[in-house]
């Protein structure tokens, strides 16, 4: 750690247990060398560039494994005012750990990576040179990587699945029983965003029936951390193997937005809502519309029971289940099972604030009330 000195200044250019991961799948590793880059004949100098908890984990790993690396500096995006009026200050979590640990620390420029340049002593090409990005959030443009030996990327499935920004949500989202971790190349923007050839790969990662996007990521986390450091070891010996991607077995996790957290009643079943909720309901929370009102949806979970002749309610049919204190709305089918209800226990209509479901029911019109029903759109 002496070997870094402490300082955190603005690049401003103009222009859960480690241990568990033993009980996945051994990382798949590939004993040619990477075709762009001969090994380095020296430990790396590394700038790592991420954001957070999950990039975290990877840079504390390879800050462990003193035999890889000469230098480390981090990228990160820039302190955001947040909060009411803006008055608070959120600094990304890589550089909250970095300079905690005496690291140095730039900011990524606020107007972007396009015609910037790399921090010293990554304006010039050298084979001992290494980038490393984990959830960085920014996609490297192709003149940037010329100065590294060697550039990688820790993404949290098994490429070439869920390419995209948000690969832990859609598997969480789609019902997978299992996901994984890989390294792969960084390579020309052009290419595609996770297109990269494989270095290795953790497959047999657990997704529990009631994983969140919390619950699951500290697990994967740490699992990314060990795998990066076992393909770095190989880079060193010269004995990585990549191998491309097979581009026939492609599929997408795109952004999560607003758009993506709305619930269709008439399309998504009562499992494939709380799956959605699981997945996104951190970052963006379930909506619907009532009354061209958005009502986001908080406290979701299939209902044990059918609350009534379900044959009777279109989807999107919501009533009241007063000893429960929780709302039941109609929803299609979850495949060739029989139709379903949703129970939602806590709402927030927009521009109010969060109830339960019965406080909400009672502040419907009157007419919904005295039918004993509502109907989202």
């Amino acid at each position: 750690m002496q070997r870094i000195a402490a300082r955190a200044n603005a690049w401003a250019s103009a222009s859960a247990s480690s241990s568990r991961a033993g009980a996945y799948t051994a990382a798949r590793t590939s004993t040619r060398r990477h075709s762009t880059s001969t090994s380095p004949a020296e430990p790396f100098k590394i700038l790592f560039c991420g954001s957070d908890a999950f990039s975290v984990a990877a840079l504390d790993a390879v800050l462990g494994a003193e035999d890889v690396w000469q230098s480390i500096t981090v990228l990160s995006p820039p302190d955001q005012l947040v909060g009411r009026r803006r008055s608070q200050v959120f600094s990304p979590p890589i550089k909250s750990y970095a300079l905690e640990r005496g690291l140095t620390v730039h900011d990524v420029p606020r107007t972007g990576l396009k015609g910037a340049t790399f921090p010293h002593p990554f304006e010039r090409h050298h084979p001992a040179h290494l980038l490393l990005t984990a959830s960085f959030g920014h996609i490297v443009p192709t003149p940037l990587l010329e100065p590294f030996g060697h550039a990688l990327n820790v993404h949290p499935s098994l490429l070439p699945k869920y390419r995209g920004a948000a690969p832990v949500q859609w598997a969480i989202a789609n019902g997978d029983k299992h996901t994984g971790v890989s390294v792969q190349t960084v390579g020309k923007r052009e290419a595609g965003v996770d297109s990269g050839a494989i270095l290795g790969a953790v497959e047999g990662v657990p997704i529990p029936p009631d994983a969140t996007y919390t619950s699951l990521m500290p697990d994967l986390s740490h699992v990314g951390g060990r795998l990066l450091v076992a393909v770095l070891r190989q880079l060193l010996r010269g004995e990585s193997r990549p191998h491309a991607q097979d581009t026939t077995k492609v599929t997408r996790a795109p952004k999560v937005t607003g758009d993506t957290a709305r619930v269709n009643f008439g399309q998504h079943s009562a499992v494939t809502v709380d799956r959605r909720h699981r997945a996104f309901g951190h970052q963006a929370p379930l909506w619907a519309e009532l009354g061209g009102v958005n009502v986001q949806l908080l406290g979701v979970a299939p209902a044990a029971e059918a609350a009534a002749d379900l044959s009777a309610h279109a989807p999107g049919t919501a009533v009241l289940d007063r000893p429960g204190r929780r709302l039941l709305v109609a929803t299609v089918a979850d495949g060739a099972g029989p139709a379903s209800w949703l129970a939602v226990t806590r709402i927030k209509t927009a521009g109010k604030k969060e109830l339960d479901a019965a406080e909400w029911w009672n502040g419907l019109p009157k007419a919904d009330r005295q039918r004993g029903f509502t109907l989202f759109g």
